[in-house]
């Protein structure tokens, strides 16, 4: 049977990167925060069943996104803040004009994160689309100069 310590040690490493993963599934931090802390308790009331057929981290992956799955099929629908506009005798008129952004997302501080962006960071060290490092065969087609 492997040790508290031993699953502290394997799985410690990936929190910033689970709660970033949570938080782009749930668009709440408060909820993704939420998950995360499910996600490994649910791994350490497992951990004695992983084979080590896949990665810890693929396997707690997997765990937090069934967790947050299950969490949005459960939660009820989010209401609208009030104050959008004026009430309309039309309810077929939009409360407030759309706009490009995502506007349930909620704001996360970066340092939650971890280091840097994994988006942006690919093999090889090299960020892509720094104009101080030249094209290489890891950025991909079209993300601008690597």
């Amino acid at each position: 049977m492997p040790s508290d310590a031993q699953f502290v040690t394997l799985a410690e490493p990936f929190r910033p990167e689970l709660l970033a993963h949570c938080y782009r599934i749930l668009g709440s931090i408060h909820d993704a925060e939420d998950l995360v802390q499910e996600t490994y308790l649910r791994a350490w009331r497992a951990f004695d069943r992983f084979e080590g057929r896949s990665s810890v981290r693929r396997w707690l992956y997997k765990i937090a996104t069934m967790a947050c799955l299950t969490a949005l099929e459960t939660r009820s629908r989010r209401p609208l803040p009030s104050g959008l506009g004026t009430p309309e005798d039309d309810h077929r008129v939009a409360v407030a004009p759309r706009e490009p952004s995502v506007a349930w997302l909620q704001p996360a501080p970066d340092a939650l994160f971890g280091a840097g962006d994994p988006a942006t960071s690919w093999p090889g060290g090299r960020v892509c689309g720094s104009p101080s490092s030249p094209r290489s065969s890891t950025c991909p087609r079209g993300s601008g100069p690597c």
